[in-house]
């Protein structure tokens, strides 16, 4: 039976519908109110933001015409300095905050329509009470920064907290200098305001944002702006240890003990041995000139004899391998050895990482040469960014190879290049230029090389010959074989009409058939080809009628020299060692002729080499700086050439020649010269010194190298900051209608066509081989020593 209750009626359904409607109604109504209140907050949101912005922006008004980025305190007046007292200007800027904060409640209370109360002041209460928290502990911190800086008895000079760089107080302002030498130094400083904490290095130099930090980083660190005169105090060298001497050294059984430990290093201790006698000479008849010297520690590492390199230059040097490296190699070690520095080898990526690493221990060859007892003061977890290094590095000089470069590359990251990057010195045979050196100017003018882009100054790639004064000249010793009595009497020993061709490979004499049977016309020819290994297998390209000796230990094949009247090149290997050997035993040299000049853009050889240097003989040093009568330059293809030649040799006396700073005296003079001169860790650089500058003006679309060669003078490109400025230019003839910057590998200069001069504004492109058809370069020459093309009058 149905309850009556439940009884839907006409009337029951209508109140329902009534009490639906209602609900529905108050629904409705919460919405639009909660809809308005949340759009209030949204524009109370909108009204913080926007007053915190006009806040920030004033006060960085206020802090722009502040010393340092900080506020004066008002109290103060200007001669007691800018003390900034952190406690009184955090109060007044709680004090503002609190204002802003009763508008901003009154505006909360008019939004509460519905008595529903907005308590914004319970939670600016806990902000509150969280910013005073800090406060004092920030106070606590300042307090004990003001004792340290009382301590430090420094009562005069003001203390600023956000520059107290290293300890150091700085002045009140610091300003961008204005110094035509260091026309990056202002680009630099916008850099580091823009850029400071991308790196955590900076901050480890006691960078924190402030001009004067800026500068003083700047000026010590990376050498971009000049030294700043109140620094002088702090930037003296009291604290480091004395300066201990070196001193020659005449034994050289350790180095000979070191050079026995691999079986890589048996051609290298072959070539020291037999030529111990000529360095102890040497280095006794400079020995007033070496006095006075400093003591430094210098590592020497061979990439090219490394088993990752797998090019087994030291395995292959008894079998007709490549040995002009070797024996650049072979003198560097021995230079630096007799000069007296602490010496230490690496040969493998393990040991050089350990030398890197201050972890590592030295290698165990140190106990033989003459190091300084105690631990290097380095320590790698300060290194870890792309500053350069704090504390003693491990070596002061670190010469090495490309290979070599790449094993540190590949072992710690571009990084660990940069570390060390103003210690290395860079043995490199046929150089790099400052467009194949800087990374983004190659990159950007596709001058692709794997061998190139380190970004180091150009001066530390040292090369086998003088071909590029971009980069240093390091050479090697020619061995002398001939005896006071043998050169008086060297027509005698050479009274045979006898020729020895320069082509150690049987591929070398490819296409020198005609070459060969014109000379058999004249002489008697040998040669020292390696054979193959099959006896009975006859040589390609050698013709019968030639004597082959094969390949010669040093002490025959200088016997067979000193025999010889003629050298004949075939146009490879490109400018070796042998040519000069020969010349100092009395031979001429018939050095062939390139009518078309080779380089990367014509010869495969060169390709991937980091230069656009232009070969116009085999042999470009003896053709420029020895020539005639001990060397022919001839293009070997021209058969009336040839015959010409070879009758003028065939009756002429030469007694034997070597260039100075071929001999032993001048490598020692050379090398102990760079040692306690190049600075790469300093700039501007003090050496060679500025007394020996002569600027030229170079002809339209000339190099500096032509210009000041034409003048017989050398290129110094140490020089290029002198005259990188318009006061400079027009000194020196060119009128500067305007005056822009550039990053091209030929200025300074001036567009003829426009009138514009252009200043340097990449240091590392500074060079003396960059030329424009439009421009004229104001150039930076200096003298030389006649013999010693590396050296200048004044460089000693």
């Amino acid at each position: 039976m149905q309850r009556p209750w439940l009884k839907l009626t006409s009337r029951r359904i209508g109140m329902l519908l009534v009490l639906l409607g209602f609900a529905w109604g108050c629904t409705l109504i919460h919405l639009t109110l909660t809809r308005d209140r949340t759009d209030g907050s949204e524009a109370l949101r909108k009204q913080i933001l926007s007053m915190s912005r006009d806040y920030v922006k004033e006060m960085a008004k206020k802090a722009e015409s502040s010393p340092d980025g900080l506020l004066e305190d008002p109290d103060e007046p200007a001669a007691a300095g800018y003390r900034f007292d952190m406690t009184k200007g955090f109060a007044v800027l709680l004090n503002d905050i609190l204002k802003r904060l009763d508008s901003l409640e009154e505006l909360s209370n008019k939004l509460d329509a519905h008595n529903e109360t907005l308590d914004m002041k319970k939670g600016f209460a806990v902000l509150l009470n969280d910013m005073l928290k800090r406060l004092d502990s920030l106070e606590e911190r300042f307090n004990k920064l003001d004792s340290q800086s009382k301590n430090q008895d420094v009562k005069d000079a003001p203390l600023n907290i956000k520059s107290n760089l290293e300890g150091v107080v700085h002045p009140e302002t610091c300003e961008i200098p204005n110094a035509p030498e260091f026309p990056h130094c202002g680009g630099k400083v916008e850099w580091m305001k823009g850029f400071w904490t991308t790196d955590p290095c900076y901050a480890d130099y006691g960078v924190d944002g402030s001009m004067c930090s800026f500068l003083v980083y700047l000026s010590e660190v990376e050498q971009w702006c000049p030294p700043l005169i109140w620094r002088k105090n702090f930037t003296s060298t009291a604290s480091e240890e004395p300066a201990e001497m070196a001193s020659l050294q005449e034994d050289g059984e350790p180095l000979l003990r070191m050079l026995s430990s691999d079986k890589s290093l048996l051609w290298i201790k072959m070539r020291v041995e037999r030529m111990w006698p000529q360095w102890v000479e040497a280095a006794n008849s400079l020995a007033s000139s070496l006095a006075n010297r400093k003591r430094k520690r210098i590592l020497i590492h061979l990439g090219l004899l490394s088993k990752e390199s797998e090019w087994h230059f030291g395995e292959k040097a008894f079998d007709g391998g490549p040995l002009g490296e070797l024996v650049q190699w072979s003198d560097i070690i021995a230079s630096v050895y007799v000069l007296g520095h602490d010496l230490d080898l690496s040969f493998t990526k393990e040991s050089l990482k350990r030398w890197l690493n201050p972890r590592g221990s030295r290698s165990t060859h140190a106990r033989e040469t003459h190091h300084r007892p105690g631990k290097l003061a380095f320590d790698s977890q300060r290194n870890k960014g792309g500053c350069p290094i704090k504390g003693k590095p491990p070596a002061d000089i670190i010469y090495i190879d490309i290979l070599g470069l790449a094993q540190i590359k590949k072992t710690l990251g571009m990084a660990g290049i940069q570390h060390y990057a103003c210690y290395f010195r860079v043995v490199d045979s046929f150089g790099t230029e400052p467009e194949f050196n800087f990374q983004p100017y190659a990159k950007q003018r596709s001058r692709k090389s794997p061998w190139g882009g380190w970004n180091f100054n150009p001066r530390q790639f040292f090369t086998m010959f003088p071909h590029s004064p971009d980069n240093s000249f390091m050479g090697f010793v020619v061995e002398q074989h001939l005896n006071k009595t043998e050169i008086q009497d060297i027509q005698r020993i050479k009274k045979q009409n006898q020729a020895l061709v320069y082509g150690k490979n049987d591929y070398m004499w490819a296409g020198s058939g005609k070459l060969m049977n014109e000379l058999a016309q004249h002489f008697q020819i040998h040669a020292t080809v390696a054979k193959n290994n099959d006896d009975q297998k006859q040589l390609e390209n050698v013709p019968s009628f030639v004597n082959n000796h094969g390949v010669l230990p040093s002490e025959q094949l200088y016997d067979l020299l000193k025999r010889t009247k003629l050298f004949v090149g075939l146009g490879f290997p490109y400018e070796g060692p042998a040519p000069l050997e020969a010349i100092a035993s009395g031979c001429v040299f018939l050095n062939p002729k390139f009518t078309q000049p080779k380089s990367r853009l014509n010869t495969k050889f060169f390709e991937g080499k980091p230069t656009f240097r232009e070969l116009t003989s085999q042999h470009p040093y003896v053709e420029v700086f020895v020539g005639k009568p001990h060397v022919y330059t001839v293009d070997i293809d021209d058969r009336e050439s040839v015959e010409a030649a070879l009758t003028e040799i065939k009756n002429l006396k030469v007694d034997p020649y070597l260039p100075y700073e071929f001999t032993a005296e001048g490598m020692l003079q050379r090398v102990s010269t760079y040692i306690q001169k190049h600075n790469f860790c300093q700039s501007p650089h003090a050496w060679p010194p500025e007394s020996a500058l002569q600027a030229r003006l170079a002809g339209k679309g000339q190099s500096c190298k032509q210009a000041c060669q034409d003048q017989g003078l050398i290129c110094e490109p140490s020089y290029f900051p002198l005259l990188n400025n318009k006061d400079a230019m027009e000194k020196n003839g060119l009128k500067c209608d305007s005056v822009d910057d550039m990053m091209e590998v030929y200025a300074p200069s001036k567009n003829e066509g426009t009138g514009t001069c252009s200043v340097q504004s990449e240091r590392l492109l500074f060079s003396c081989v960059g030329q424009d058809p439009d421009y004229q370069r104001v150039c930076p020459c200096r003298d030389f020593i006649h013999g010693q093309v590396a050296l200048c009058h004044d460089c000693l």
